[in-house]
């Protein structure tokens, strides 16, 4: 089902796996053609605007009532094989090391949002919460996004210790600005470190994709010293910037 070969380490100041045909292409059309309808199933905003998940985890009620193909996609995503061939790609040993990762991988959680963001939607320049390990996204075509919808990645100036880096950056530090195209088939893969900046840029139109992350099940996987910002959250800075782009 995934295409481990098409993955390749895409240089950058943090690791990040890319692909351009993540999921052989007989599954993958399979899986666009049974894209689920919301309405018949839980689904979250997560916090975020013009945004719609429906959240699996193994054997949740998602999990139990969606396609086949969505099930067999999650269990190989969260397969000991599949684990163990990121381990080989991400050097979670130097994380350990020199990043200030504390987790445990082996044991993490997978939680896959099978995403659908619509006019409006932006999640700005941001680092995910400190128990994410590997995050990863997989899009589902731009056929019907009418402008944006890409993923930026960005790299930080450096600072003196990996724990300086903090949760939103100012975007002065920001640079060596790149876009990743919300195509077909295209699997992004992000070592959650404190300087893995990234954001989803504003879209108009609808953007069908999937965000999923492999989660430390006990407390933080990176070490922290105030990292999160007061006052910095997600929907104050995302009402803000609506209220500025007259979305509301």
């Amino acid at each position: 089902m995934i295409n481990t070969k098409s993955l390749y380490l895409h240089p950058f100041s943090y690791p990040i796996l890319k692909s351009d045909s993540l999921i052989e292409s007989n599954v993958y059309d399979d899986l666009k053609k049974n894209w689920p309808n919301f309405a018949k199933f839980q689904t979250t905003s997560a916090g975020q605007v013009s945004r719609n998940n429906l959240e699996l985890k193994k054997d949740n009620n998602n999990y139990n009532k969606i396609h086949t193909s969505y099930k067999d996609l999650y269990d190989e995503l969260n397969s000991t094989s599949f684990r163990e061939f990121l381990k080989s790609k991400i050097d979670l040993d130097t994380a350990r090391k020199e990043q200030g990762f504390i987790g445990d991988f082996d044991s993490s959680a997978l939680v896959m949002h099978v995403a659908e963001s619509t006019n409006g939607y932006e999640n700005p320049w941001h680092v995910d919460t400190r128990g994410r390990i590997i995050h990863f996204l997989i899009y589902f075509g731009d056929e019907t996004i009418e402008e944006g919808g890409e993923l930026g990645i960005a790299e930080h100036k450096p600072l003196k210790s990996v724990l300086e880096y903090k949760q939103n950056p100012n975007e002065k530090d920001l640079e060596k600005i790149e876009y990743i195209q919300p195509k077909n088939n295209v699997g992004v893969f992000i070592l959650s470190q404190h300087n893995s900046y990234h954001k989803g840029c504003l879209t108009k139109g609808l953007r069908r994709f999937i965000y999923a992350g492999y989660t430390n099940k006990s407390g933080d996987a990176w070490e922290t010293n105030n990292w999160r910002i007061k006052g910095k959250n997600f929907t104050n800075r995302e009402t803000k910037r609506r209220k500025r782009l007259k979305f509301i």
